[in-house]
């Protein structure tokens, strides 16, 4: 970045810069198409033309967060509210935490082809327009996300909408025509006629409206290094203000009301007075350090008037921002909730002995630890089935194929005496034990052992179910006899 002169206003801004593709893929190219500040803490949103949208924290662009809203459709205008980020697609407008949950995300026929967006603050009910290359501009009630009125535009699309404090919604065509409308009915009360080629950008403010776009010549659209000012008061055209850059972008200087901010598609960035134009001695020229590959896309302004966000088309993000040690985003920013670092496991002695073992971390090795216990004491076995005593099998009564018994109830669910009683338990021999994992077993002999005790135990049939002192069940399910 460099000013032209040794002029304080280009002196105490500082640039940064943040690549977009870092959040998710380095490879792909990624361009920005929309950018915003946040208006309750110090975030920076951007979109792309991939339908992905990015946070960066700070005046150092550190990432925060990063999500997918489309895949079909690219980010064509983000609006910040207390709730988080208002994204608008093409065919879709979805409301999204800072952390990137989502909220709702609406689709309606009408989103057709959508560009533009605006919320007006002062209005008592929560109203957004929306509008687009479709030819149609659209009231919804934001809460009920219904659609409230819809009228068709004479000048053919909508790219730009902004609020007047004096009740008019100005939209912007492509073909240059710029409409004031009334909020409350849609109707046109005021048309200007600003540039014969399409509109790049419009502001307004209380009292004027400024404008800056193309030409048509020789079939050519040329970008005319004027801006065209009306004053609202009386709905007159100014004369024009001539700058040195080209304009593509304009943001009105909130603590003025006749000082613009203008920026072109090369990095260059200015300031200009609309009643004294390039006279007055306080407008030096920024330029950014963009690649030259590619342009500007977007231009975004803090509510603090301390920071200046531009989106490239290679994937970059430039900040300019003030050298002021208070330097922010918004005067009165509410805190970022960052994720907790990851904290050390505090092991205690060791040759404590009250120290609990599972404060040691278990480190992840292929080796044998100390702490595995030998085969022998770790064998796996089977629970030993309980007999069923005679009282169970005389009481069996068969309800739709199943062989019911009553509970006595005598236990509470999920209880087993220990020790467990001898008496109930089924012989020594008949307990079955899981075999080893080194363990051979002779496939030929193992098969005749199992014919055998099928012809021993065929003649010796019992329910396996629980005894009646071990019913955990209100009833208890055996099979059907035949």
């Amino acid at each position: 970045m460099d000013g032209t002169g040794d002029t304080p206003y280009a002196l105490d801004y500082s640039e940064s810069m943040a690549f977009f593709n870092n959040a998710y893929n380095q490879t792909s190219a990624q361009s920005i198409t929309a950018t915003e500040f946040d208006c309750a803490q110090e975030l920076l949103w951007a979109g792309s033309n991939e339908g992905r949208v990015a946070s960066f924290y700070g005046c150092e662009l550190r990432k925060y967060t990063g999500f997918r809203v489309s895949t079909t459709s690219d980010i064509r205008s983000i609006l910040s509210l207390t709730e988080g980020p208002l994204i608008l697609t093409s065919d879709s407008l979805s409301l999204y935490t800072r952390q990137g949950l989502n909220i709702f995300n609406h689709r309606a026929p009408y989103l057709d082809n959508m560009q533009c967006m605006l919320i007006p603050q002062s209005h008592k009910q929560k109203k957004i327009y929306v509008s687009g290359y479709g030819g149609q501009l659209c009231e919804m009630d934001f809460e009920k996300r219904t659609l409230l009125r819809q009228v068709s535009l004479d000048e053919g699309d909508c790219i730009l909408l902004k609020y007047c404090t004096r009740n008019f919604i100005a939209t912007g065509s492509t073909n240059g025509v710029v409409n004031l409308r009334d909020p409350n009915s849609l109707q046109v009360i005021q048309r200007f006629t600003p540039h014969h080629g399409s509109l790049s950008d419009l502001d307004i403010n209380n009292m004027y409206l400024v404008t800056c776009g193309f030409t048509r010549k020789m079939d050519h659209m040329n970008l005319d290094r004027f801006l065209v000012v009306y004053d609202l008061r009386n709905m007159q055209q100014l004369a024009p203000v001539p700058v040195f850059i080209d304009p593509c972008f304009l943001h009105y200087h909130t603590m003025t009301s006749t000082s613009v901010m203008v920026a072109s598609q090369y990095g260059h960035h200015t300031q200009v007075d609309l009643t004294g134009g390039l006279t007055q001695p306080y407008s030096p020229i920024i330029n950014l350090t963009t690649n030259p590959a590619g342009i500007i896309t977007t231009f975004s302004v803090s509510t603090s008037m301390h920071c200046r966000a531009f989106g490239h088309s290679t994937g970059t993000i430039h900040l300019l921002y003030k050298n002021d040690p208070q330097c922010c985003f918004n005067y009165q920013s509410v805190e970022t909730q960052f994720a907790n670092p990851p904290s050390d496991p505090k092991v205690g002695d060791l040759n404590d002995p009250m120290t609990s073992l599972s404060s040691v971390p278990i480190p992840i090795t292929p080796l044998k630890l100390l702490s595995d216990m030998p085969k022998q004491c770790t064998k796996s076995t089977a629970r030993p089935t309980p007999k069923i005593p005679k009282e169970f099998l005389d009481n069996v009564r068969v309800f739709q194929g199943l062989a019911c018994v009553k509970n006595p109830s005598t236990r509470h669910a999920n209880q087993w005496p220990y020790p467990p009683d001898a008496d109930i338990l089924a012989p020594r021999e008949q307990m079955k034990f899981l075999p080893d994992e080194d363990e051979v077993i002779n496939t030929n002999e193992k098969a005749n052992t199992d014919e055998t005790s099928n012809d021993i135990e065929s003649t010796n049939l019992h329910f396996d179910a629980l005894s009646l002192d071990q019913q955990l069940q209100d009833t208890v399910v055996a099979p059907a006899t035949t």
